[in-house]
């Protein structure tokens, strides 16, 4: 999302810099009561520090997060939802060793990063870095997927493996696809070619604060520069998953409920 300007001008954006926020989520389409008409029905996996805003970081319904009538952005943050589909990252894998698609393992992911935030590894709080934020953190999850679907499928003994590409020639083919996808995304994402020494292990470095070992802090922060800015790293994702062939539907929320002429739209700074 972005900031809010305006005659109501939020504290944040009182800078000339505003980074704004990421997360992933998961969208199905269902049918309303109401009107008997197809809809989206979204969740949010809110990778979120501490903050003053009351929003605790976990799995948010879109009512809870965007549309609830006492709390929720919807009518004064700009907020852009894009939705992708690509099946070689929804859709399953059925193999000797793992029967799941990259999209589940993510939202698993994403359910233990949100349970970190809340308790900050065990320290108690969880403080916003160049190192770990909403951006970097959801990233994680995507990436540590990804490298679980594709060990646990070429962790199949050589000649089953083998035997179930040339049995299932379209899961094959979406494989290969998948591991051309990570592969991408790495190296875009990837400042010096490889991932993050702490993505890699999973360490648990949430609570400490950048005052606790700035330099270390940054330089482990500019190692995945792409997704230290929110709106940098879902350009970037969005592009390589475009160049996949993946289809994208954009759901841009800024004003619901009329006109509010008290309050102007801040789109979240790139580079």
């Amino acid at each position: 999302y972005g900031g809010i300007d305006g005659n109501h001008k939020e504290a944040a954006a009182k800078s000339p810099i505003f980074f704004g926020h990421f997360a992933y989520g998961s969208a199905m389409v269902i049918r309303e009561p109401l009107t008997d008409e197809l809809r989206f029905d979204i969740q949010y996996y809110q990778v979120y520090t501490h903050n003053t805003d009351g929003l605790i970081a976990g799995t948010l319904h879109w009512s809870r997060y965007m549309g609830d009538r006492q709390f929720g952005w919807a009518g004064s943050r700009p907020v852009c939802d894009i939705l992708v589909k690509l099946d070689a990252f929804t859709e399953e894998y059925n193999t000797q060793s793992i029967v799941s698609s990259p999209l589940l393992l993510m939202m698993g992911q994403l359910q233990a990063m949100t349970a970190r935030y809340r308790i900050g590894d065990g320290t108690g709080g969880t403080y916003v870095g160049p190192a770990n934020n909403c951006s970097q953190d959801s990233n994680q999850a995507l990436f540590n997927s990804l490298r679980r679907i594709q060990q646990s499928i070429e962790t199949v003994d050589p000649e089953n493996l083998q035997q179930w590409l040339a049995t299932h020639p379209g899961k094959a083919e979406r494989y290969r696809q998948l591991v051309r996808l990570r592969n991408a995304l790495e190296g875009e994402l990837q400042t010096f070619g490889r991932l993050r020494t702490d993505w890699e292990n999973n360490e648990y470095n949430l609570g400490s604060t950048l005052e606790d070992a700035p330099l270390r802090n940054l330089l482990v922060g500019i190692g995945s520069w792409r997704t230290l800015l929110p709106r940098k790293a879902s350009d970037t994702i969005m592009r390589v998953f475009l160049q996949y062939n993946a289809a994208a539907w954009v759901l841009c929320t800024n004003q619901i409920g009329g006109d509010d002429p008290d309050i102007e739209a801040i789109a979240p700074m790139t580079l």
